[in-house]
Parts: C-alpha cells; sequence; structure tokens
C-alpha cells in the first residue's frame, strides 16, 4: 500500500515538474536544454575530486538553470569524469545533470531528482538512490554494485548495458518501467521486460 502511495505522489511530481517545464518551453518556443545533448568532454575533470563548497556552488548554479535557462549566473551541472565519491546529494533538484563517467562510490542521492540526468559509464558502487527519481535517466553501462534503488522511479529509464546484478531493493514492477537490452546483467530473481518500443 506504501509502495502505491509512493508511486502515486512521485508520479504527480513528476508530472508537475513536467508541467512547469512544457509550460515555459512552449512560451519560449523553444526546447528547455534538459532536452539537449549534453557535453561528452571530461577533460580536466578526470578523477578531480571537488570540496563540498563547489559541489554547493554547482548545484545552486544548475537550479538557476532549470528555472530559466538563459539566466547569466546558471548553467548545466557538468561532473563528467569527477570523483564524488560520498558526496550528499540527497533531495538534490539535479535533473538534466551530466555525471557521465563519475565516480560515485557510496554517493548519497536518496530522494534526488534526477530526471534525465546522464549517468552513461558511471561508477555507482554502494551509492543510496533510494526513493531518487530517475525517469528517462541515462544509466547505460553504468556500474551499480551494492547500490541501493529501493522505490526509486525508473519510468524509461535507460538501463541498457548496465549492471544490476548486486542492486539492493530493486523489484520486476520497477525493471518493467525501465528501458533494458540484452547486455543488461539483472539478479536472477528478475526477469527480462519486452524491450522498449
Amino acid at each position: 500500500m506504501m509502495f502505491r502511495i509512493s508511486g502515486v505522489l512521485t508520479i504527480l511530481l513528476i508530472f508537475g515538474c513536467w508541467t512547469e517545464i512544457s509550460a515555459k518551453t512552449s512560451q519560449e518556443k523553444v526546447p528547455h536544454p534538459i532536452f539537449m545533448p549534453y557535453e561528452h568532454n571530461c577533460t580536466g575533470n578526470k578523477d578531480k575530486k571537488l570540496s563540498d563548497e563547489a559541489i554547493l556552488q554547482i548545484r545552486k548554479a544548475h537550479s538557476k538553470w532549470i528555472e530559466d535557462p538563459t539566466a547569466p549566473d546558471g548553467h548545466r551541472a557538468n561532473f563528467c569524469g569527477v570523483d564524488l565519491g560520498a558526496a550528499d546529494f540527497g533531495m538534490a533538484m539535479l535533473a538534466g545533470a551530466n555525471f557521465r563517467k563519475a565516480k560515485l562510490h557510496k554517493a548519497q542521492l536518496e530522494r534526488a531528482n534526477l530526471t534525465r540526468a546522464n549517468f552513461s559509464e558511471a561508477e555507482l558502487h554502494g551509492a543510496i538512490l533510494d526513493k531518487a527519481m530517475l525517469h528517462l535517466t541515462i544509466l547505460h553501462k553504468a556500474i551499480l554494485h551494492d547500490a541501493s534503488l529501493r522505490d526509486a522511479m525508473l519510468y524509461q529509464a535507460n538501463l541498457q548495458g548496465a549492471d544490476l546484478r548486486n542492486v539492493k531493493g530493486l523489484t520486476q514492477s520497477q525493471i518493467n518501467m525501465a528501458c533494458l537490452d540484452k547486455h543488461t546483467k539483472l539478479p536472477p530473481r528478475l526477469s527480462r521486460p519486452k524491450p522498449c518500443p
């Protein structure tokens, strides 16, 4: 029962976020940058370690970018290749952020809004993603060894090539909402759903 209520609330939250973004984009006649391609250049970021203060500043600039893509002090968070081990992103608004190839060992991402964030080839060993919003999130070839995904919203999340064998709290209903391929590694108790259209 609690899972159903949690699921309904999450869907309403997604709808609210999408409605707000859609309203802005319809007025501007251009798509919000959250739907634009990611910066794939990790030059200078590989294994770079950021202070808590630096992470907070990036989060603030990202929130401003979400609210107004033209804001001079706002920009998309780019953690591409950064070492974010044990970083605390709990309840953070990081929709559309770039975490490609980032190292998020034991990072706290509980209840974070990571809608359409990019975690391609990211290392999420032991990361906590409980109740995180992972709607349309890209987890292509991500390594989630011992990560926790309890009650995470995985609607149309790209899990192609991801290693989910030791993920905690993962259920069949969550997997059924996501997009997998033949290279996605699943826990033995879960079955592979039909491919996404």
